[in-house]
């Protein structure tokens, strides 16, 4: 079957779609609403990531998902569902983590994946700063620190040689 951008881009536009309506609803104070939209959100930003891998082409696919498992975190968080919120975000530093190791996977899109980790370990740090907890947050930001260094140190030389 041939590549068909009509599909991913009805993915990523009904993404924003409902990105944008979690966000008025979490401004609005609905929190249930908002959740409803994020978690469609996430489900969309898996269809747009699975997209990517299968026909490699969009690697920023994963950015979206991260700033989806974000949002529903934040919403999380204002319904007092820690527990909930931490697996969000750790879903999403797996999901980022597994797609920078895989090497079966287009370059480009473990690449934006090693991009995505910044962004993550930083939510995921802020994260355990709101909840007090000042050494995981340290312990795990400095264990993506080090992911990122040794990826990026055994990609490099590859990129170098082409």
């Amino acid at each position: 079957m041939a590549y068909d951008p009509q599909i991913y881009s009805s993915y990523e536009l009904n993404w924003q779609l409902h990105t944008q309506a979690g966000n008025q609803c979490l401004l609005a104070g609905s929190y249930l609403e908002a959740l409803h939209a994020y978690r469609k959100a996430i489900a969309l930003a898996e269809l747009m990531l699975m997209t990517a891998k299968k026909e490699r082409r969009h690697p920023e696919a994963i950015h979206a998902y991260v700033m989806a498992c974000h949002n529903l975190a934040d919403n999380l968080v204002k319904l007092e569902d820690f527990q909930v919120a931490e697996t969000t975000m750790q879903q999403a530093l797996d999901r980022v983590v597994d797609l920078m190791h895989a090497t079966h996977y287009f370059q480009c899109l473990r690449i934006e994946a090693a991009k995505a980790l910044k962004m993550v370990s930083l939510k995921v740090y802020e994260f355990y700063l709101r909840l007090g907890q000042q050494d995981k947050a340290r312990r795990v930001f400095e264990h993506n620190t080090e992911l990122a260094q040794m990826f990026f140190s055994q990609i490099q030389p590859r990129l170098l040689s082409v």
